[in-house]
């Protein structure tokens, strides 16, 4: 084992959310130019440690128990990262390739300065970054399909809500249609299947496709200063659904999502601007239906704001805080909805998408 660094990047959606949850249901998501940052090196010690300011401010020694990952001292938000681990050496294992004890280094840029979340992604992005360095200190390589699919397991494996569309856009980067797998279909195989044999399959309902990026568009990103988490918003949610209700809005979804694909292979900014405000409508009748705050009064501003300039415009991701997006065709455009925004304490993120293939 050697030292070995990699990155992974965070992400925001540009439509779909909530129903891509459901297998099969499509969204557009996009990598964005934030990284967390993992390192591994061979431990000189009996256990591993873990360094990441976001977990401790103290290394957290790591030990293993058969094939189970444990911290000498109990920590709730080291689950992901313990898990990533669990299966990234068990996958090696089956490579017959065993590590020594080592230490992780975790850095994140995904944050603001004091420490609040962005909601741009990051478990996603720790997950494949981690999975990643691991790898590279045995030179091991594994293409994108099956990296995506490795990390999968590790959120799958701790039931995890999402739609694992972060970890697309920490693999993939770029601008991406994604619709997710059967996670049940998943749990049944590791039952059944090995790792090596399970990331060899095809998946079904998963679908992911790099799109190009809008000509003459250019993506803003706000920031409410209010964080969210959509592990507790989706729960919420698929908890209280009204089942006609939701089936219509994943229907509705779904069709103006896949005009919002077909806008952007084509280029097609009117087709663009549609598709999204048509989403944010649908959002925001499902959320009042099932009675939960999708667009809290900063999010309703930061739309406002941006529509009234001419923008198309919507929250991003689970909503309830964190960040709304808004696409601008002019600089004049874009300088007006930043001077508004920052007026009523909305932060412009200096945020570029991100695609490692450029």
């Amino acid at each position: 084992m050697k030292k070995a660094e990699n990155k992974a990047p965070g992400k925001l959606y540009i439509a779909g959310e909530y129903a891509v949850v459901e297998s099969g249901y499509p969204a557009v998501i996009v990598s964005v130019d934030r990284f967390i940052t993992v390192s591994v090196s061979p431990s000189n010690e009996h256990f591993g440690k873990v360094l990441s300011a976001s977990l401790s401010q103290t290394p957290l020694k790591w030990r293993r128990n058969n094939d189970r990952m444990n911290l000498e001292t109990f920590n709730e938000k080291a689950d992901i990262l313990l898990k990533t681990l669990e299966i990234t050496e068990r996958f090696l294992k089956e490579q017959k390739i065993t590590l020594p004890y080592y230490d992780v280094h975790i850095k994140s840029d995904l944050d603001s300065a004091d420490g609040l979340k962005y909601g741009l992604g990051s478990s996603g992005a720790v997950t494949v970054a981690t999975i990643l360095a691991v790898l590279h200190s045995v030179e091991f390589e594994l293409n994108d399909d099956k990296l995506f699919k490795l990390a999968a397991v590790v959120h799958t494996s701790l039931r995890k809500k999402g739609s694992l569309g972060d970890l697309a856009a920490a693999v993939y980067t770029g601008w991406l249609a994604y619709a997710s797998p059967d996670r049940k279909w998943i749990s049944d195989q590791l039952n059944e299947s090995t790792l090596s044999l399970l990331i060899e399959k095809p998946w079904p309902k998963l679908n992911i496709e790099r799109l190009n990026p809008p000509v003459s568009m250019e993506l803003l990103v706000g920031w409410t200063g209010q964080p969210a988490s959509t592990e507790s918003f989706v729960t919420s949610f698929q908890k209280d659904q009204k089942t006609i209700s939701y089936q219509t809005f994943l229907n509705e979804s779904k069709a103006i999502v896949l005009e919002l694909i077909t806008g952007l292979k084509t280029n097609d900014r009117d087709k663009i601007k549609r598709a999204v405000d048509i989403n944010r409508g649908l959002l925001l009748t499902m959320s009042q239906t099932n009675h939960f705050v999708l667009e809290t009064p900063q999010l309703s501003l930061l739309n406002d704001i941006a529509g009234k300039h001419g923008a198309a415009s919507k929250t991003s991701g689970a909503g309830g805080g964190d960040c709304g997006i808004a696409f601008v065709e002019s600089y004049s455009q874009k300088e007006s909805i930043i001077k508004e925004w920052q007026a009523n304490f909305i932060e412009p993120l200096p945020l570029t998408v991100y695609d490692k293939h450029n």
